[in-house]
């Protein structure tokens, strides 16, 4: 069976732990568990198919017309509806970055420019990436935190970025997946002065529903948020999806609760790595990107650790991986890992 190039494939593999996911470490709130095990019985009936009470609380919690909002059965569910809805003919992306949005553009044979960031400026987005948007541009996939850096974009940088592609009319895709483990603001904000944005948007990270597949995309306009519902399948996103959703937008205090602790836990392990050896870049995210002297993902299975190996990545190769925060004594346990295997 060929490997699963992502996270999250621990299956067949017995008691180890997952940091190649990055997951919340605090877990599926309980109000989410809840209102899944009320609606359990009464599952025989097709979903919603225009998601409409989970459509309702996204824009009341965007703050932007119903209208503007997908619902998608997660995130790669949007990238896919995006690039068919648009169809581009020429797109810009970063690298490295998530895979998800060369995949879906491959489908449509869409020609890819590549952006490389550099390990020395932390993989941060610079000014020169609107070199990069020229007239025949169509489409611009950014991220924010980056997927597989954790590194954000200025706002002052993305206005610029937004600005650059309204010039030639080139619709911006943001994935702001990772953000709610930010201190950043979400640029819905910035969507009436810049209508060819679309933001995408996930429970899945922040609540710890990888399980549950439900995201949804914020649109500068009616019309681009029809385009992108026309294209999807029937019945994608599933009653237990749009359920969890519902409640997921009703936990209250979970998402400063999860930056506290990411933020503590995160300065932990990126302090321990360095100390070890790594290089690492510092995050925003709840992952960390370092690269490493030594080959660490067998060894430290071995020892009941899973970490994401990036060589597939393109602009890294295999001296990098990227961990997940994770509990306390679960981040402590893989650092004692990490330099048993440095040391041996």
């Amino acid at each position: 069976m060929e490997r699963f190039e992502h996270g999250g494939d621990t299956y067949g593999l017995e008691g180890v732990i997952d940091f190649s996911a990055s997951l919340n470490p605090l877990g599926t709130p309980v109000q989410i568990v809840r209102a899944l095990k009320v609606a359990a019985g009464d599952f025989s009936a097709y979903p919603d198919p225009h998601c409409r009470d989970l459509t309702a609380a996204l824009a009341a919690a965007e703050e932007v017309p119903a209208e503007q909002i997908v619902v998608t059965a997660g995130a790669t569910d949007a990238f896919e509806r995006i690039a068919t809805a648009f169809a581009p003919h020429k797109a810009l992306v970063c690298t490295p970055c998530y895979s998800g949005y060369e995949q879906a553009l491959a489908k449509l044979h869409t020609r890819v420019v590549h952006h490389s960031l550099v390990a020395r400026e932390d993989f941060d987005l610079t000014e020169r990436f609107i070199d990069y948007i020229e007239p025949d541009i169509d489409m611009v996939f950014l991220c924010s935190p980056n997927n597989p850096t954790g590194r954000t974009i200025s706002r002052e940088l993305l206005v610029k970025v937004l600005r650059a592609a309204a010039r030639w009319g080139t619709w911006v895709v943001l994935d702001e997946c990772y953000l709610d483990f930010t201190h950043e603001h979400s640029a819905v904000s910035l969507l009436d002065r810049y209508p060819q944005l679309i933001v995408v948007k996930s429970f899945t990270k922040t609540y710890a529903m990888a399980g549950i597949r439900v995201g949804w995309c914020v649109c500068g306009s009616p019309d681009a948020a029809r385009r992108l519902r026309d294209v999807g399948m029937p019945w994608i996103v599933a009653t237990p999806s749009q359920v969890a959703g519902l409640a997921a937008l009703d936990v209250p205090g979970y998402i400063d609760l999860t930056k506290e602790y990411v933020d503590a836990e995160r300065d932990h392990l990126e302090t321990a790595l360095r100390e070890l050896g790594m290089f690492v870049v510092p995050s925003h995210a709840n992952f960390i990107l370092f690269q490493s002297p030594v080959a660490l993902y067998e060894p430290l299975l071995e020892r009941g650790f899973v970490i994401r190996r990036c060589e597939n990545f393109r602009g890294l190769d295999g001296s990098w991986s990227r961990i997940a925060v994770r509990t306390a004594d679960e981040n402590k346990g893989l650092i004692a890992a990490i330099k048993e295997v440095r040391t041996r």
